[in-house]
């Protein structure tokens, strides 16, 4: 039986991914959805009712759901850790509290969330917390309520602002890909969108600004899992990812933060790393809520 590799990471660069790993692993089964709404449908017919034939592999994601399934011991007792033969986190994301305290789970990178905003805009908002200003309520756009990052945002926001989220998320705009918010913002139906890094890239030239909020970007692990009985090309796969080449591919080309410390973090992030973050357990947490 062919080893499965399920690989979700950003549109921008999984195509180019999935050939540089395909080249390493020519007889593998690459499992790569298009959308959020095809990745969860998968889990749920992957994890939802495990067995050893529906189960990955290996698994990479930055999708919150997949903390839910792994709760169940017929998914987890199936992953084991993954510490040996891999290269140690990076010392600036271990001191933000980014190291794993979750033996199945290691993070392979990270995406940042920052603000697009229109250039026309008077006084840009500074913080998350400025968005909840009345004059923003409605004025916000961001991906499709089921992409990783509308998700993370929604529970992240009620993370700082508690009930008083309430009123301006019910009003956020949820549409489409990073692509349309950039468009919605740039033409100035939306004052604001909520952009992963990679995405700055596309707004260049347009009539916009990014901001980095004072509390800091919302941060999107992207999360590996590995089968305790992964075949010889999975773990080779493993490999690679943390590997050199790739997290290089990752930092230049995805803008998307590396865990090793050999490579550089992207240029767009030109200070210190200023994430929103509480730590593993905080975030497994708010991410089981969502998915009640």
């Amino acid at each position: 039986m062919a080893s499965k590799i399920y690989i979700f990471v950003p549109i921008n660069i999984g195509r180019n991914l999935e050939k540089l790993l395909k080249r390493k692993a020519p007889d593998a089964e690459f499992i790569s959805p298009t959308s959020s709404a095809e990745e969860l449908k998968y889990f749920e017919k992957a994890f939802g009712k495990p067995s050893g034939d529906t189960l990955p592999d290996l698994v990479v994601t930055l999708q919150p759901e997949i903390l839910k399934y792994f709760e169940d011991p017929a998914v987890s007792e199936h992953y084991g850790t993954i510490e040996e033969g891999f290269p140690p986190l990076r010392p600036d994301l271990r001191a933000l509290g980014f190291e794993s305290d979750l033996p199945l789970l290691r993070p392979l990178l990270f995406t940042p969330v920052i603000m697009l905003v229109n250039k026309e805009l008077e006084n840009y908002p500074v913080s998350w917390m400025d968005l909840l200003d009345e004059r923003f309520a409605g004025r916000v756009i961001a991906p499709d309520a089921q992409t990783p990052v509308s998700m993370a945002f929604d529970f992240l926001m009620r993370d700082m602002a508690g009930a008083a989220a309430d009123a301006f998320l019910q009003k956020l705009k949820f549409s489409g890909m990073p692509f349309d918010v950039i468009t919605g913002v740039n033409k100035g139906y939306y004052d604001v969108g909520l952009l992963p890094l990679p995405f700055t890239r596309y707004s260049m030239g347009k009539n916009l600004d990014t901001v980095i909020p004072a509390e800091g970007s919302l941060v999107l692990p992207q999360m590996v899992f590995l089968r305790k009985d992964a075949s010889p090309e999975s773990l080779s796969i493993a490999g690679e990812l943390f590997g050199k080449n790739i997290q290089r591919f990752f930092s230049q080309l995805g803008a998307l933060i590396p865990v090793i410390a050999e490579i550089s973090i992207p240029t767009e992030l030109k200070q210190d790393l200023n994430f929103y973050w509480k730590g593993w357990t905080w975030y497994r947490k708010l991410a089981l809520q969502q998915a009640q």
